[in-house]
């Protein structure tokens, strides 16, 4: 196949570099880096978890997985934004080639000069006028694969002059742009070649922009496949998180994307409930980026992802003007709930923590809750509505209402519900947001309960 003979001949390029360096040497590049059975390059094993991509081909799927849902019930989801450099740019003065005064037909057809021109020509070009959904990504698929072709020709142009690494750098930009678009369609071979070139480029120069822009993509990819296929897919949340600790790990300089990709990476996998994995993402971000505000963001997310086991730490105005602490009900085994109004998600759960409400209250079970709401009223209307009648930390001061409820902000609570059942103690057994983990859990405390008083 043409197009995969390209991707190959590309990286054969960069990892000749990488031995030889810019000046070259005598041996070819069949010879420096061939490609193997599967496709891959020479010089990584096969079952490389750096390099491979996730096996089997995306599946478009129209139904996105759950997101971070706000106290006003607004969708919010872990992504990020990448910090784009002007890809236009390519003699560092702030001007595109398109602010040039220098007209396509006065450079050499073939010369990369040109062929950058042809890339912006084709990046600005409009797409045609048509309601077609099949149409639109058609004429895209066309123009990005027009744009990897032209990449392509400069890359090999330019990647041994050492006075062209702008256009190379510039065109880099471009063909792992082109291929992310594609693979987000769904183009298998688009996602093995961001893979592809992740690798070499580091290979060639670890230390260059490049290198980045190619890891941050492959993690961008797997970002949004994440969001994408996760309810189907679960293994993307794991890409996600396994490209982004490479990434951090290999760029420690980054400290814009880096910590981005960290925080998402920790607040999607626990979305998912994988724990271990957000807690090695708030870790990592922590470690190598202490003074980031990522790092400072994901400081409850570290407290609550390691509360089993530990006292929990409650305690709060409540909305009839009282006060309320987690020490009041020593001796009780405790479920609390962050919840609000609007959350879908918590309003669909209700029935069942009222269910566990009145099926164990009587043995020493107790609720608290946390409302995460900005307006009293619709807390009130909500109780009497639902006959809810939990204790609630509620302040009156509205800089402490919503996300920024003092409970929320310790245990980093940006999702409802968030459950946290602790034992007659004051321990925490479970941290989950979904409802259906609790009843075995909360029957084993009840019963640890009944033993602790038959002792005394």
């Amino acid at each position: 196949m043409r197009h995969r003979h390209d991707i190959t001949t590309i990286a054969a390029c960069l990892l000749l570099l990488t031995q030889f360096g810019c000046g070259g040497g005598e041996t070819s590049p069949a010879q420096s880096a061939g490609t193997n059975i599967d496709g891959k390059l020479d010089g990584a094993p096969a079952d490389s978890q750096t390099k491979s991509s996730p096996t089997g081909t995306i599946t478009q799927v129209s139904q996105t997985g759950p997101a971070l849902n706000s106290p006003a019930g607004v969708i919010q989801t872990a992504s990020l934004e990448r910090d784009r450099l002007d890809m236009d740019d390519l003699d560092n003065d702030d001007k595109s080639l398109a602010d040039e005064e220098v007209k396509i037909e006065e450079l050499k057809p073939g010369s990369p000069e040109w062929s950058v021109r042809e890339i912006t020509r084709l990046r600005v070009q409009a797409l045609p006028k048509t309601e077609n959904v099949d149409e639109l990504k058609k004429a895209r698929a066309e123009r990005n694969k027009k744009i990897i072709q032209l990449a392509m020709e400069v890359v090999k142009q330019t990647h041994a002059d050492q006075e062209k690494q702008r256009l190379f750098t510039v065109c880099i930009s471009h063909l792992l742009d082109a291929h992310l678009q594609l693979a987000l369609q769904g183009d298998q071979e688009s996602i093995d070649a961001l893979y592809d070139h992740s690798e070499s480029l580091f290979k060639r120069d670890p230390n260059s922009p490049s290198a980045a822009d190619a890891g941050f993509t492959v993690a961008k990819f797997a970002n949004t496949s994440a969001q994408r296929f996760a309810m189907q897919e679960p293994r993307w949340i794991e890409e996600f998180v396994k490209q982004t600790r490479l990434f951090a790990s290999r760029f420690p300089k980054e400290t814009i994307r880096a910590p981005q990709l960290l925080q998402a990476a920790a607040e999607t996998s626990q979305l998912y409930g994988l724990n271990q994995q957000a807690l090695d993402c708030c870790i990592d971000l922590e470690s190598k980026f202490p003074k980031s505000k990522e790092a400072e963001q994901v400081t409850g997310l570290t407290r609550r992802l390691r509360l089993k086991g530990q006292p929990l730490q409650l305690a709060g105005e409540t909305i009839e003007g009282g006060f309320v602490s987690i020490d009041d009900y020593k001796g009780s085994v405790v479920l609390v709930v962050f919840w609000s109004t609007t959350a879908r998600p918590f309003i669909e759960q209700l029935p069942q923590l009222q269910t566990l409400s009145q099926k164990y209250r009587k043995y020493g079970f107790e609720i608290v809750g946390v409302n995460l709401d900005e307006e009293e009223p619709a807390i009130d209307a909500f109780q009497e509505k639902t006959s809810l009648d939990w204790r609630q930390i509620f302040y009156s001061a509205r800089d402490k209402r919503g996300w920024n409820n003092p409970a929320a902000v310790y245990y980093g609570v940006r999702t409802v519900p968030m459950l946290m059942l602790v034992d007659h103690t004051g321990v925490t057994e479970i941290v989950t947001s979904n409802a259906s983990d609790l009843e075995e859990p909360l029957r084993a405390l009840l019963r640890k309960k009944t033993a602790a008083a038959n002792v005394k």
